[in-house]
């Protein structure tokens, strides 16, 4: 038998798009088991706590996760359950589609070359044993990062997360427009330098050297963000982690990736 699917979506103040998000699961060709919707308009939390509630909430063995601007395609669940008829699958990845600006669908998708940048928690399911086992969501993480974090943390313990781009998901509020927390990049760091430097080196462009975004970056990960917060990077972490990363950036460029 297939296995039972939970749907976990945090909102904060978008009734509208969380209303779309739940006609879509109200569509699917299979009904996921549960759909634990935590509302944290009032608290503002942040989405790690909010899905750490989520999930904990229910007890089927996949737990799918989206966001409450998302419109899951009409066969997300079903798909999902496909993919974990492998059982030695820990989580998978979906695809994410955006509008472009004529309004037809484009894909928000990580570069193929892109082992560790990715991850996103507008698509993702992962076993309920596996959440468990790492202890979910970090909820150090405001917002930004936290999905990467989880999903690094799966894969550290020894698990699996497969790209899987039948499990499909459409984001037609906004075209994934680029976040900078810096508590939320520090975070990620420490929580695997080696792999971090592939997100270090992917956000080096012309225009985040030119407007100073880069710059502001490498600053505010040299210091303290919070009372309680994660350790700064030291001058030669940081020297060594920028370095790597903008010789990585250049081959990129060069190579056409």
């Amino acid at each position: 038998m297939p296995l039972e699917v939970d749907v976990v979506i945090p909102t904060f103040r978008r009734p509208e798009a969380l209303a779309r998000c739940l006609d879509a699961l109200e569509r699917q060709t299979v009904a996921p088991a549960s759909v634990e919707v935590v509302d944290d308009s009032d608290a503002d939390r942040g989405p790690a706590y909010s899905r750490n509630l989520g999930w904990r909430r229910g007890v089927s063995p996949i737990v799918a996760f989206t966001d409450d601007d998302c419109v899951p395609s009409e066969d997300w669940i079903e798909s999902i359950q496909r993919r974990f008829t492998n059982p030695d699958l820990g989580g998978v990845e979906g695809s994410v589609t955006t509008p472009d600006s004529s309004g037809a669908p484009s894909d928000m998708n990580p570069n193929p070359r892109d082992r560790w940048n990715r991850f996103k928690t507008a698509n993702m399911a992962i076993r309920r044993e596996v959440l468990e086992q790492v202890g979910g969501f970090d909820e150090r993480y405001y917002i930004h990062r936290e999905d990467t974090d989880l999903a690094w943390r799966v894969i550290n313990a020894g698990h699996v997360i497969e790209w899987a781009p039948d499990c499909s998901v459409h984001h037609p509020d906004r075209g994934g427009v680029p976040r900078i927390a810096i508590r939320s990049e520090q975070l990620l760091y420490r929580c695997d330098p080696s792999k971090y430097l592939e997100v270090a080196a992917a956000s080096i462009s012309m225009s985040s050297i030119s407007d100073g975004t880069w710059r502001s970056l490498r600053r505010g990960m040299r210091e303290v963000q919070e009372p309680d917060g994660v350790a700064a990077l030291s001058r030669g972490e940081s020297l060594s982690l920028w370095s790597r990363a903008f010789a990585r950036a250049v081959l990129r460029k060069l190579s056409g990736g």
